[in-house]
């Protein structure tokens, strides 16, 4: 009899637990609204040294917030289940949800509202002359032609280029950028286009220089500003506080925010 009975409970036990695999996908947390972000053990993905990589950690200080080099390996973590969501940059995160279409969705709620700027050295004389050519530009309407393009994507809309003529006697400027931020910088054909590129090459064009942009870690783009291994950073960067102790920054040139992405359920 009793022999009987344990074995009664071994089948129950396997009954229970094979329940509990199959609906193991029931389990997955669902995430529509930036406050279900603190559900216990919520896995965030950011990319190291971002906006948004400091946004998670200070209002989300209960989850797991996961750093990784680029933006595409947050997303890619998402896609295989390693985070639950990931926090990145409004423009940049429509063009992966793009990438990824039915797999993955951007929240429409906002986290942020903040303006990219062009960082320099503390105290550059070129941080005034970059002003003047982005008003310049503004002007002109060279800066709503590059969004245009590549943001807005209008009918008729053409990359910018180098008005004929245009000559650079002041030399090579080096711009530290991470091209995996698309529509503001990324590989296309193995050079680095996009926004940033485009904008940076109108400021030269003004002021008399070539710039030569060299693609790094976005983590080191302000430590090779301040020590001089490229002259200005420019890749999506926000101005902040904490930012403008260790650079000087231009006036902002674009309006984003941080924006959260989830898998598709």
């Amino acid at each position: 009899m009793m022999k009987k009975i344990l074995v009664l409970l071994l089948a129950l036990l396997m009954v229970f637990t094979l329940a509990a695999c199959a609906g193991g996908g029931d389990d997955e947390l669902v995430i529509n609204a930036p406050g279900d972000l603190e559900q216990p053990g919520v896995r965030i993905g950011v990319q190291l040294g971002t906006t948004g990589h400091v946004f998670a950690n200070e209002n989300f200080p209960d989850a797991e917030v996961m750093a990784y080099d680029t933006n595409s390996d947050a997303i890619l973590a998402l896609l295989t289940g390693d985070v639950d969501a990931v926090i990145m940059d409004n423009l940049p995160g429509m063009e992966f949800v793009g990438q990824n279409e039915g797999r993955i969705r951007q929240l429409d709620e906002m986290l942020t509202h903040e303006q990219y700027g062009i960082a320099l050295p503390l105290d550059s004389p070129y941080t005034a002359l970059f002003n003047q050519a982005l008003d310049e530009l503004r002007a002109n309407g060279t800066v709503d032609a590059i969004m245009d393009y590549w943001v807005y994507r209008t009918p008729g809309s053409a990359r910018y280029e180098t008005p004929a003529g245009t000559t650079h006697p002041n030399g090579v400027l080096l711009m530290g950028t991470n091209a995996d931020f698309p529509p503001f910088e990324f590989i296309e054909y193995g050079q680095v286009v996009g926004i940033d590129p485009d904008l940076a090459r109108a400021i030269g064009d003004i002021l008399g220089y070539e710039i030569e942009i060299v693609d790094m870690d976005f983590g080191v783009i302000i430590l090779s500003v301040q020590t001089g291994q490229v002259d200005f950073g420019m890749a999506g960067m926000t101005i902040t506080a904490e930012r403008l102790e260790m650079v000087d920054f231009t006036q902002g040139y674009f309006l984003s925010g941080q924006s959260i992405i989830v898998r598709v359920s």
